[in-house]
């Protein structure tokens, strides 16, 4: 039973946390830098420095001493509350992206998305598992054929959320690189999906082939026929007379296809961006466009980024003392994530017919990993495919790889877009 401490607690954080990140943002934007990173660098301070050694300790102030309050900003910072909290700005993130981008571009876009995901996935998996396989005997490595698989399947996985972010700042969205990405992160994250159903054995590849099935209920029912009733739904918004009822009504849609995304089998943020898209094509979607952008950027977004950059610390014992082993690793696993997307991606776009510039901003712009290779390594910890040391290493190392990923993805996609008109 979570107690009154423990709410408020969590209450204070947050409002360290919103503090700190729009401090740190504005810094970054007057660097010139996207907002997001200094969001990030927020969460690795109140997480891991300064506040994490502070709780409790007595400071003087102005000739008195004030005591600060007896609790672990650490602790609490990865505790489920406020985890849950954060993520919901990803939740939002996504269906803002939805709002923004347009069903036509999309199908324009669907042939290139598929093979922009396909050579994301394939060349990824191919170097992470080599990677894996070939550091064996090295600084006493020593990892099991499936364990180089469970490596290659994480740095399949990807997560848009950072680029979302820095395309909606450079106007950049809704255009046939946004479009892309976007598709292609839809079918990276089905296929990884599908990959790591079929290597926890879940059911074998029968229970693969059921998993295949409910993804595509998904998409039928709540993409196919929901662009048929949408309408319909959204003007209960419009007959209901009360404050903001047509926001009510579109959030609560945004919950129930992240709940049954989820159920699915897919990721929750997919269920979010359909939301977004279907109601997207409502002509009064200006009006949900604007008033959840103000509850997502003033609130739930920068504390998903907070939460991000304070995920580094957790583990933070055994990062120290295996420190070595972990920086080879996360070097090794770092450089062939961004190549594996970068080559993987772009020459998927290359081949589908856009031109080297536009592939390699898709490329750039599918780097970030985040929810879904996190969810992975915990799932292959839970089924004993990864356990001991080598378990701990990794997701020390999946931790460190979503947390440069995340910082390196805006700066990569500035200069890419630079001079695009």
């Amino acid at each position: 039973m979570i107690t009154t401490e423990e709410i408020v607690n969590v209450l204070l954080l947050i409002a360290i946390a919103l503090i700190s990140a729009r401090i740190f943002g504005y810094l970054f934007y007057r660097l010139k830098q996207p907002a997001v990173l200094g969001e990030i660098i927020a969460g690795i301070v109140v997480g891991g420095i300064g506040l994490y050694y502070l709780h409790g300790q007595e400071i003087l102030i102005f000739g008195g001493s004030l005591t600060l309050p007896n609790l672990d900003f650490h602790a609490t910072i990865n505790s489920d509350m406020f985890s849950f909290v954060a993520q919901l700005g990803i939740l939002f993130l996504l269906f803002i992206s939805g709002l923004e981008i347009s069903v036509s571009k999309l199908k324009k876009m669907g042939k290139t998305s598929l093979f922009v995901a396909i050579g994301g996935v394939i060349l990824p998996f191919a170097l992470g598992f080599i990677s894996c396989f070939l550091l064996n005997g090295f600084n006493n490595f020593s990892f099991a054929v499936n364990e180089c698989i469970i490596v290659g399947l994480i740095l399949t996985a990807t997560s848009v959320g950072v680029t979302v972010r820095c395309l909606m700042d450079i106007d950049a969205l809704d255009t046939d690189v946004g479009a892309t990405i976007l598709g292609s992160a839809v079918f990276d994250d089905i296929i990884a999906i599908l990959l790591l159903a079929f290597v926890l054995g879940i059911g074998s590849i029968m229970g693969t082939i059921m998993l295949g099935v409910r993804i595509a209920i998904f998409f039928f029912l709540f993409l196919y026929i929901g662009l048929k009733i949408i309408d319909k739904i959204l003007d209960l918004g419009e007959k209901i007379h009360l404050p903001k009822a047509f926001l009510s009504i579109s959030l609560a849609i945004l919950l129930i296809y992240t709940f049954f995304a989820d159920k699915a089998g897919i990721s929750g943020i997919i269920g979010a961006f359909v939301a977004g898209v279907l109601i997207g094509q409502n002509v009064r979607s200006v009006k949900v466009e604007a008033d959840t952008k103000a509850i997502a950027y003033g609130f739930f977004v920068p504390l998903f980024f907070v939460w991000v950059g304070a995920s580094l610390w957790q583990n933070s014992d055994y990062l120290a003392s295996s420190a070595s082993s972990i920086v080879i690793l996360a070097s090794v696993i770092i450089i062939v994530a961004v190549v594996g997307k970068v080559i993987g991606c772009g020459l998927g776009a290359k081949i589908a017919g856009m031109t080297y510039r536009q592939s390699l901003q898709v490329g750039v712009g599918m780097i970030p990993r985040m929810e879904l290779a996190l969810i992975i390594v915990s799932a292959a910890i839970s089924k004993d495919i990864l356990t001991g040391n080598i378990a701990s290493k990794i997701l020390i190392v999946t931790v460190i790889l979503t947390i440069v990923t995340t910082l390196i993805s805006p700066l990569l996609i500035r200069a890419t877009f630079k001079n695009t008109s």
